[in-house]
């Protein structure tokens, strides 16, 4: 069953009380072996209303039980050349999708999987989520736990800010849900909160994703498991059985009604956002935003002369840098990478360019430069201090000038 197109008169806007004094009617999208690009729909909604493109859009709630085929979900800020084997992916015929405007880790997703999402605009989803941070504990801590228990994981706990994971045992643990959530146009009326969540509903393969992601093995056998097999959850393994067909949008309705008091009623796209969907995918599907932060890419445009280098620091969410360096050690060029998120999407761009043009040895007053950019700006880094994520950029100059990566 795919709702995909249909108008919105069924679901006007209304104001009503509710758990928080205000209620409001979402619609409900919802679809089996969706297609994956559909994931960053609620994304495109979003950023299509705070930029002026859409002029209103009812709240939306997606559910999608199981993908076409099989594709791996890269954050916005990841470096495609770090993240995946791209020859793989075409072997193993693994998709490409890339999230708009959205950071946070690399995602493997396909048939097996449940995956939902929700986009509000201003000033609904003020009455419910006062800050992105609020957004994760309503959404992920109660709405997003209270359905996988309902579907039997028992045992499975909130990880503030964006993870819900089972516990094994005093020492393990594993990650049954992922999330991530930003807000469109900060603040003002023409702002809007999206997010999107996924969980394994049936065990999944444990081998495909080491074949196209740059995952290595070491990295589960030091969190405690010698099996894959072992470190991937599931609804079906670790709730005791797989979700019938239904069950898990069913459920997930349900908890979304009672927390947060909204009414849910079923509907599709109108017109105008149908016309703005499908120019967004033809730029989503596009080898240019696929390949938008690459090393590969990073590396043939660096100004004549210049030396490359790269560093990484895992803070709270990790952070890397590409940088090209001239004879001198002062930076022309850098790219910041990892699974942290920004809020306004794309001030990395901003921040990079604060501090070109200091040498590798002036990481302090370029520190000083970027925050007070950020504190001016009200930049938002998750997963890094303002200090924190411009750190790599000079460890990364200081290994260009001693010889490269």
């Amino acid at each position: 069953m795919c709702l995909w197109w249909a108008g919105i008169s069924a679901v006007q806007h209304h104001i009503c009380l509710g758990v928080w004094g205000v209620g409001v009617s979402v619609r409900l999208m919802y679809m089996r072996d969706a297609d994956p690009h559909l994931f960053n729909l609620p994304a495109v909604l979003a950023h299509a209303f705070s930029s002026g493109e859409l002029d209103w859009f009812e709240p939306l709630l997606m559910v999608m039980e199981g993908f076409s085929r099989p594709f791996t979900y890269m954050g916005y800020y990841q470096d495609v050349d770090r993240e995946v084997d791209l020859s793989s992916m075409e072997k193993y015929g693994v998709e490409l999708v890339r999230r708009w405007k959205l950071g946070y880790g690399n995602i493997f997703m396909d048939r097996v999987t449940g995956a939902w999402a929700l986009a509000m605009p201003s000033p609904l989803y003020q009455e419910f989520f006062k800050t992105a941070n609020e957004a994760f504990d309503i959404l992920v801590g109660r709405v997003f736990l209270d359905t996988v228990r309902k579907l039997g994981v028992e045992n499975s706990y909130y990880a503030p800010p964006n993870d819900i994971r089972v516990r094994i045992d005093e020492s393990r643990s594993k990650k049954l849900c992922g999330t991530g959530v930003d807000i469109a146009g900060v603040g003002g009326d023409r702002s809007a909160l999206y997010f999107n969540a996924f969980t394994n509903l049936r065990h999944p393969d444990p081998e495909l994703p080491f074949k196209v992601l740059k995952i290595p093995r070491e990295k589960i056998i030091e969190k405690g498991f010698t099996d894959p097999r072992e470190y991937f959850a599931s609804i079906e393994v670790d709730g005791g059985r797989p979700p019938k067909p239904g069950e898990f949008r069913d459920i997930l309705v349900e908890t979304v009604r009672e927390v947060m008091g909204v009414e849910v009623v079923e509907a599709g796209l109108s017109k105008e956002e149908k016309i703005i969907w499908d120019r967004y995918k033809e730029m989503l599907t596009s080898s240019r935003f696929k390949m938008r932060r690459s090393t590969r890419l990073f590396k043939a445009s660096m100004p004549p002369g210049t030396r490359y280098g790269f560093a990484q620091i895992k803070y709270r969410k990790l952070v890397q840098a590409s940088v090209a360096v001239d004879s001198e050690g002062i930076i022309r060029a850098a790219m910041i990478t990892g699974d942290f998120q920004l809020i306004p999407a794309d001030a990395d761009e901003e921040i990079v360019k604060a501090i070109l043009g200091f040498k590798h040895s002036q990481y302090g007053e370029a520190a000083d430069r970027v925050r007070r950019l950020v504190d001016e700006r009200g930049i938002m880094i998750i997963g890094a201090s303002a200090e924190e994520f411009i750190k790599p950029v000079f460890l990364a100059a200081e290994k260009a000038l001693e010889g490269g990566e």
